[in-house]
């Protein structure tokens, strides 16, 4: 009889979900410590308080299962080195606790593509506990937003009340002559990349207004531009179907010149949320069944990915950029 323990080692697909989760979590550790330190909410900041713990307990977890596998664990953003102690205050807390859902939201995503890709048992239970610990700090932000009235919900729609069949081609038109209504899933994915694109605009106003790196500071303003050439764009096909825009939650940037992180940390954070959106975009692509909508997207992925590789190069330039897990080259 064979006693003998098969050791399975990680998958490329295991090893690059882990390593990046850790990278993106060290960043979040970073920025919630900053949040912590000049939120004057109490409420808000028991909920930052959480994230950060959520943060650490999570990054030592994936650190822990790389040391044993004795797989390099990745730099990713040290507290000494990108955040500034007691800088002054760059976003209110409103913005905060709107950060922590974004955050939240995506660390779901990204998790769930972790669980759906991980093939051995510990690693499937790892990304499991991450994403009930994350459910858990999801409802606590979603509750607490709707207690203090600043949750805005989707809109709402008749409910449908008898089964029906498209029988035009112009559905699916889009270009010229009368519109069809939006769909419940157009307006959906709509205006889920309006809110990030408010988010993202108002981040890359806050960092232009504190970088020291001419180059850099240039480069946020783009990004404040595109995003608000983005936000306009959405707005127009919403208002045509007379469906309600998200509003801004709030005016999220202090007048504060002092930047709380390092121009690193800022740079990859604006890269992450260039990825975000143009997997948003995808995801709206995917969804809608109007031409017009369906090119609007298509110039967004492009606009967003030509700003995102420029955005990369600068790391490249600078040697920020960390180099994810990757297979040898060929002999």
């Amino acid at each position: 009889m064979n006693n003998k323990v098969e050791i399975v080692k990680l998958t490329s697909a295991e090893i690059s979900a882990l390593w990046t989760a850790s990278v993106n979590i060290s960043v979040v550790f970073c920025m919630v410590t900053h949040f912590i330190e000049t939120c004057k909410d109490p409420e808000i900041l028991t909920l930052l308080e959480e994230s950060k713990h959520l943060a650490e307990k999570h990054k030592n977890q994936i650190e822990q299962l790389f040391i044993h596998e004795e797989i390099v664990n990745p730099e990713g953003f040290k507290l000494e080195k990108h955040v500034v102690p007691n800088a002054a205050k760059l976003f209110s807390d409103l913005y905060y606790i709107q950060c922590i859902l974004q955050m939240s939201k995506f660390g779901l995503a990204s998790h769930t593509a972790g669980l759906t890709v991980s093939a051995r048992e510990d690693v499937r239970q790892l990304f499991n506990t991450l994403l009930e610990d994350l459910a858990q700090l999801y409802h606590a932000v979603v509750s607490k937003m709707q207690e203090k009235g600043i949750y805005v919900r989707m809109p709402y729609m008749n409910y449908p009340s008898e089964i029906d069949f498209v029988n035009k081609e112009n559905f699916l038109t889009g270009w010229l002559g009368r519109r069809r209504p939006l769909l419940g899933i157009e307006v959906t994915h709509l205006l889920i990349n309006a809110v990030q694109n408010e988010m993202g605009m108002q981040m890359c106003t806050a960092f232009s207004q504190v970088s020291q790196d001419r180059e850099l500071r240039e480069y946020f303003l783009r990004g404040k531009n595109l995003c608000k050439h983005i936000l306009n764009s959405i707005h127009d096909v919403l208002q045509e179907s007379e469906v309600p825009a998200a509003n801004s939650w709030d005016h999220g940037v202090t007048d504060s010149t002092v930047a709380p992180f390092s121009e690193q940390l800022m740079l990859y954070v604006i890269g992450v949320l260039s990825n975000l959106g143009m997997a948003a975009y995808g995801a709206g692509l995917g969804t809608t069944m109007r031409r017009d909508i369906s090119a609007m997207y298509a110039n967004f992925i492009t606009k967003t990915g030509t700003f995102g590789e420029d955005g990369m190069n600068l790391m490249i330039e600078r040697k920020w950029l960390e180099q994810p897990p990757q297979f040898e080259a060929a002999k």
